[in-house]
């Protein structure tokens, strides 16, 4: 079994569908394709999180729950290679070229597992699975807490 982190609010951790992103697209896929975000560590989830709150909204940081989630053994994964990353984000719309290569990979259906470098740590990686595939009814929460923030965060 491979296991994948998510820090989430908590209304969405029960949540594998990858609604939120089909709504407002990602990193990874474009919008109008569900895509569940996920990291291979929860200290990467916290760091992909945090860029993404409003400086603003930094003062008083919401509640999260740090979710591990099990993903079967043979679901299959497209790797993008540290190589390939350097020239999607050297792309003259970064964003469009790391979507196109997500949307490519959900469209073909076969791999439950995009791996692809955080922009964050390129070193480490991101996860996304595809809630489409019936594999996806084999993923499942193996444990969740509420996540705190630490004060120095904030």
């Amino acid at each position: 079994m491979i296991v994948v982190w998510r820090l989430t609010p908590p209304a969405f951790a029960r949540l594998l569908d990858g609604e939120g992103s089909r709504a407002v697209g990602g990193r990874w896929n474009s919008p109008g394709r569900p895509v569940v975000y996920a990291s291979s560590h929860l200290s990467l989830c916290v760091l992909e999180v945090y860029v993404h709150v409003a400086r603003e909204l930094r003062d008083a940081l919401p509640a999260f729950q740090a979710v591990c989630i099990g993903v079967p053994d043979g679901a299959g994964i497209t790797e993008v290679s540290i190589d390939q990353f350097k020239g999607l984000m050297a792309d003259a719309d970064p964003l469009a070229a790391c979507q196109a290569v997500g949307d490519e990979w959900l469209a073909r259906g076969s791999d439950l597992i995009l791996s692809a470098p955080s922009v964050v740590v390129p070193e480490d990686s991101n996860i996304m699975l595809n809630p489409e595939p019936p594999k996806m009814r084999e993923v499942g929460i193996v444990s969740m807490r509420r996540f705190r923030w630490d004060l120095r965060l904030v």
